[in-house]
């Protein structure tokens, strides 16, 4: 379990603030694209250059196994600019490779191990060992893997055995699109066809890059069909910017500028992909003035500006639809802190995947928010918000070790003008590095 500090805010924004900066040069690539990359740079036949790679902790940590693997990671020359290039080690068997909290490297990894028939044993810190890998694990062996348990049985540790994958069909039993980019890293690395039936859309990022790189892969009616082709990974790839990491920034500006009608802030180069975009769309629906506008098209990623205004009348707004819930899952937290605030109320319903997260983020937000004085009424996996409701300054927020949570209560003490301490609030390396030096820069304090 990774060890992060606490991080007291004492200080206040002033109330007649003016000054919005813009933070392109401060935020994060896209994590989840950059976890995707890696993998591709790690299958190519020749060096790949990685360019504005995400640099948090999620990220390196799988840097990190490939080069234990026997991958060589060459730094360029500049921090978020590395090359991959090499070969897997010829004898990997008793290598274990820690991906720490992130279950995202570990799963993708465990797919494309699995395709390349590199045996090793994939571990995680405690946070990861409590999280399910059984939905990998059983359609992996299912089509002619080998990974066995060596702990408690659906939980890492996992050995991956020497074995040779098969392809085939696979039923996903929930939406994940770890799930569905597990099963296409073993199709992918092993040149094997292969069909994937899932219960409802989730982030599509894989499929894109696949479609994009030369194989052929059919998407529809929650079926996806592969088949190998010609993959052919550019020497070169460049990264977009993270939307799940812009969500931060664009909240706080947007609830400190609800009367401010004439303030504008621009994000751009934005990976802009549909299946990305649902807390942008639910502000839209929550009545706050956003604008989205798509430039080019980048390995099958619409990428293009993200505009914000200030103004409105916004109001709690519902999260029922299942496909936007999971367009916004990594923002669901952030979404119900800001229900809270603005009058109405709004229902979020079947939030089950939220449980097996960083957290439970259903029972983790709501104590994250509960020493906010903020709350809202649970029932199973439904939320009910009442709206309206105001923060008060809080002793300590607990964020679980959870980057998500850290970053919203960072969010909810600068646009209320508390202070307080956020436990284990540095946690947001995780995924943003520059988090707070970010939030700095955006609100003019950068230098003070």
């Amino acid at each position: 379990m990774i060890d992060y500090p606490d991080r007291q805010i004492d200080f206040k924004l002033d109330g007649e603030h003016q000054v919005w900066v813009n933070v392109d040069e401060r935020l994060p690539s896209d994590k989840s694209i950059s976890h995707r990359m890696i993998l591709f740079a790690a299958l190519a036949a020749h060096p790949v250059k990685l360019r504005s790679l995400n640099r948090g902790k999620a990220v390196t940590l799988l840097l990190d196994a490939l080069q234990q693997l026997g991958l060589q990671v060459k730094q360029e020359e500049t921090r978020d600019c590395v090359s991959i290039s090499g070969d897997f080690a010829a004898d990997t068997h008793e290598t274990v490779v820690d991906l720490g909290p992130s279950s995202a490297a570990a799963r993708m990894l465990i797919g494309m191990l699995v395709g390349l028939n590199v045996p090793c044993i994939v571990d995680g810190d405690e946070t990861l060992r409590n999280r399910p890998f059984d939905w990998i694990v059983e359609p992996l062996n299912q089509m002619g893997a080998d990974l066995r348990y060596l702990g408690t049985p659906g939980s890492l540790p996992v050995r991956i055995n020497k074995a040779q994958f098969n392809g085939g069909h696979a039923l996903i039993r929930i939406g994940s699109a770890q799930a569905i980019s597990t099963l296409l890293f073993a199709g992918v690395a092993a040149r094997k066809a292969l069909s994937i039936s899932y219960p409802v859309v989730s982030r599509d990022h894989t499929q894109r890059i696949v479609n994009s790189f030369g194989d052929s892969l059919l998407e529809r009616h929650h079926h996806i069909e592969y088949q190998p082709r010609q993959c052919t990974v550019p020497e070169e790839i460049c990264i977009p910017q993270d939307p799940s990491a812009i969500a931060y920034p664009a909240a706080l500006f947007l609830l400190c500028n609800r009367g401010r009608a004439q303030q504008q802030l621009t994000f751009d180069n934005v990976c802009l992909n549909p299946t990305r975009q649902g807390f942008f769309t639910w502000l839209g629906l929550c009545g706050f003035k956003l604008t989205v506008v798509v430039d080019s098209v980048r390995h099958g990623e619409p990428i293009g500006r993200l505009i914000l205004e200030g103004g409105g009348e916004p109001r709690a707004h519902d999260l029922r639809d299942k496909d936007l819930f999971h367009a916004m899952i990594d923002e669901v937290p952030l979404a119900l802190a800001i229900a809270c605030l603005l009058p109405g109320q709004a229902t979020f319903t079947d939030l089950y995947e939220l449980t097996f997260k960083e957290s439970d983020r259903i029972e983790a937000t709501r104590r994250t928010l509960n020493a906010f004085g903020l709350d809202y009424q649970v029932h199973g996996y439904d939320v009910r918000v009442d709206g309206a409701q105001v923060p008060h300054a809080p002793k300590a927020v607990p964020t679980f070790g959870d980057h998500r949570l850290s970053m919203t209560a960072h969010v909810l003490l600068l646009a209320h003008g508390l202070q307080g301490t956020v436990l284990e609030g540095h946690c947001y390396t995780t995924s943003f590095p520059g988090f707070a030096e970010c939030l700095d820069t955006l609100t003019g304090r950068s230098g003070l």
